[in-house]
């Protein structure tokens, strides 16, 4: 069962200040949250995006400043073609696997970051790494002297593939889902530089987070 528009609408309260560009980044239409006609909400920062559809029922397309809700001037960007529908590689979370669960990839997700911030990396830069079923989620790969790697527990479809990232703002993104209450949760991934995908079709919740270039890990 899909959740409410009015819970839909609180999540964007909530979560979509964290996917805008802050207060003086040059790009003012950005700090706000833009009401698309067709019902869908979007916030982006231009590295991450937050799209929430059948969130409300406003006939004209408007901005909102994320954090005042004060009207914001300016066109907002075209972002309906941003995200990736076909998703080669795909890592499902749902409540109703046991091992595949929202909750257990959340709290992988704040070590890595923490083991990032430890050792003074200020990109926050993890990685996914999928061979067949095996999922793993790792920090600081080279010779830093705070590492992570765990497994994640979550099914897989798919090519193997790796990708790196921000891992604030994938714990950002998982954050969303668990607020939502999300039964199940698909991450895709495209291409080692491609958009990555987490999408909850039932909410009609899309995320997308853009990669870091790969770096050769060290021997």
């Amino acid at each position: 069962m899909s959740i409410s528009q009015a819970k839909k609408l609180e999540l964007i309260t909530k979560h979509a200040k964290k996917f805008t560009v802050k207060p003086g980044g040059g790009t003012p239409v950005l700090e706000g949250v833009h009401y698309n006609a067709d019902g869908s909400v979007v916030a982006t920062d231009r590295h991450t995006l937050l799209r929430i559809g059948g969130a409300h029922n406003f006939a004209e397309a408007f901005t909102s400043h994320a954090k005042t809700g004060a009207p914001v001037d300016g066109q907002y960007p075209d972002t309906s073609r941003i995200i990736p529908m076909e998703l080669p590689t795909q890592i499902t979370l749902s409540e109703t696997v046991k091992r595949a669960d929202l909750k257990d990839a959340i709290a992988r997700t704040k070590v890595a970051l923490e083991a990032t911030k430890l050792s003074g990396d200020k990109l926050y830069k993890a990685r996914l790494t999928i061979v067949g079923d095996s999922v793993r989620l790792s920090a600081n790969n080279d010779d830093l002297p705070y590492r992570f790697s765990a497994g994640v527990n979550a099914d897989t479809f798919g090519q193997d593939a790796e990708v790196s990232f921000n891992a604030e703002y994938l714990l950002n993104a998982l954050n969303v889902f668990k607020d939502a209450g999300s039964q199940r949760v698909t991450i895709g991934i495209t291409g080692a530089m491609s958009p990555i995908v987490l999408r909850d079709e039932e909410n009609e919740i899309d995320i997308v987070v853009l990669p870091y270039r790969l770096q050769k890990e060290a021997a």
